[in-house]
């Protein structure tokens, strides 16, 4: 006989005997009931019990064992467990039978619970879960359902653990550059709620909170029309304050003289949070096929279930088109049609799964490099009808238009990333030889400076930002497709050599979706791939997690 099947005949066996009241050497008495039990089978069990009976403790001797504090339920459910290798968990008995399989050092039932509770997360009980698994010293619980917090904080701050948080704990979490919100009107609604779910025990606080509320970057209407209407912002000095800081912040734009303080004095609350304008999704668009066709073809990557979307297709084919997300809504910006360069700006609702024209741009631009800094998408470089462009727009949401200012060098086929309201702009095509020259431009300032200069000269690259540092990745140089990649380190003004593609790739799309990165498509030198690549940030590793419906490259990602 196998040795598992000979443990489980032998399993059955000691629990027939218990069932028969059989040999049993100890009653445990847990809230006045008794569990009968034998010794061996609990002290294999549990350290606790085996402890207990293997010392010269009392216990050792007696045949009536009275355990205080614990719940009967629970103390027949793990018994129950030894005998046979199940457990009946529910949401109303998972707590008390973790709580007491930690007292009893069970690791295997608290894993079992732990699971349980981590399958059962909601918006409704993750606060709930995540102090559970704080007082019995559940690190990963702990962990696990403070992440969801983070990740569901819209849903969980309508909920009522949210609103009986106490100070310190709503700061704890809207303090957070993790916080996972589209916008900052969602982390001003959630304080609000919770100042008006009990204004007695708020209005000594309120200011502490609001402190931590990243006003300067909430819409300048829902600023004016919403929050310094309310009644706190004119009757709590430190509230009134935050309100102007906004206000300067914002209005720096177009008063440079403001920006000394809108900075000065805002400079927590002016910082983006991580998941602003970030998609959940990788976005892919346009490009050329292997046969060199210009696609208009649209689709989605959702990497937390590998799946792969169509999406209604772009109103005209392109490729070498840029692309950005704001408000969840993403811009589809020049790029070439089979003609010419293209001026043509798209925008797709996410919501509504729509696409509609926006305002061109002010020049053509075929691989042109695109971002959003500050809320604002800018354009860069490029290939025009001619030449080269040394040239980048930016577009104004409320004109629907583009404004046209100069670069300190003309570069397409570049790739750019946004950091610590600066915009990084990274190799290219010069018209002559690919670079390896960065650009830095700064939004405070609204100047262009140069930083380190990129180990290996590359164009049609990639380019990310992810934990404070700018990732790039592929490309090509003379006619040699690259899978080297390289690390900037903003502090350092250096760039290091990290682990390469698992192959060479130019042309493909580098995002990052939550906090992780991911490239997809492009050409590896001899034909175009559909795969989807994650990078471990631990191990630096690149890996294959799925792939595009449609191969492509040069393509808006």
């Amino acid at each position: 006989m196998e040795p598992s099947k000979f443990a489980g005949v032998l399993l059955s066996e000691m629990h027939q005997l218990l069932l028969e009241g059989e040999l049993c050497d100890v009653n445990l008495s847990v809230e006045n009931s008794v569990i009968p039990a034998h010794r061996i089978v609990l002290a294999a069990l549990s350290p606790y019990f085996k402890a207990m009976f293997c010392s010269n403790l009392e216990e050792r001797q007696s045949f009536h064992i009275k355990i205080q504090d614990l719940n009967y339920h629970a103390v027949k459910a793990i018994v129950n467990f030894a005998y046979t290798g199940e457990l009946d968990v529910t949401e109303d008995s998972v707590q008390s039978i973790m709580q007491t399989a930690s007292m009893m050092q069970i690791s295997t039932i608290e894993h079992i619970c732990s699971t349980f509770l981590v399958e059962h997360l909601h918006p409704s009980n993750c606060l709930g879960i995540r102090d559970f698994g704080h007082i019995i010293g559940s690190f990963h619980l702990r962990e696990v359902s403070d992440k969801y917090c983070e990740a569901n904080f819209f849903e969980v701050s309508q909920h009522e653990e949210f609103l009986k948080l106490d100070v310190d704990e709503v700061i704890g979490l809207i303090s957070r550059d993790s916080l996972k919100v589209a916008k900052e009107e969602e982390v001003y609604a959630a304080v609000m709620r919770w100042v008006a779910f009990d204004p007695e025990r708020s209005k000594n606080d309120v200011s502490l909170i609001m402190e931590h509320v990243r006003l300067p970057l909430v819409q300048w209407d829902f600023l004016i029309k919403e929050v310094s209407k309310d009644k706190l912002f004119v009757t709590n000095e430190d509230c009134r304050n935050y309100l102007q800081q906004a206000r300067a912040f914002q209005a720096s734009s177009f008063h440079p003289d403001l920006i000394n303080f809108a900075f000065n004095e805002a400079v927590v609350r002016s910082q983006p949070r991580t998941f602003f304008s970030a998609a959940d999704r990788l976005y892919c668009v346009g490009g050329e096929s292997s046969n060199r066709e210009i696609l208009s073809s649209f689709e989605s990557y959702n990497p937390f279930k590998n799946q792969s979307k169509e999406l209604p297709p772009l109103p005209e084919a392109k490729r070498s088109l840029g692309l950005a997300i704001v408000d969840k809504v993403i811009y589809a910006i020049g790029g070439a049609t089979s003609s010419q360069c293209s001026r043509s700006v798209h925008a797709f609702d996410i919501d509504k799964l729509q696409w509609q024209s926006k305002g061109q741009l002010c020049i053509g631009r075929s691989s042109v490099a695109v971002a959003v800094l500050c809320g604002s998408i800018f354009a860069l470089g490029g290939h025009g009808d001619q030449a080269v462009l040394a040239s980048y727009e930016k577009y104004d949401a409320d004109l629907n238009s583009w404004s046209l200012s100069e670069m300190l060098e003309p570069r397409s086929m570049a790739a750019a990333a946004v950091l610590d309201y600066r915009l990084y702009l990274c190799g290219g095509y010069n018209g002559t030889e690919d670079m390896h020259s960065c650009h830095v431009y700064d939004s405070k300032s609204k100047q262009w400076s140069a930083c380190a200069s990129m180990i290996e000269p590359r164009s049609m690259l990639g380019v990310a930002a992810l934990d404070g540092k700018i990732y790039a990745a592929g490309g090509c140089h003379r006619d040699q497709c690259l899978s080297c990649v390289e690390v900037y380190d903003p502090g350092e003004n250096q760039w290091t050599s990290i682990r390469a593609l698992i192959g060479p790739r130019r042309g493909m799309g580098l995002g990052v979706v939550g906090d992780t990165l991911y490239m997809a498509g492009g050409h590896d030198g001899k034909s175009l791939q559909r795969s989807i690549l994650k990078f471990n940030k631990q191990t630096q590793d690149w890996t294959v997690v799925g792939n595009l419906i449609t191969s492509r490259g040069r393509f808006g990602c």
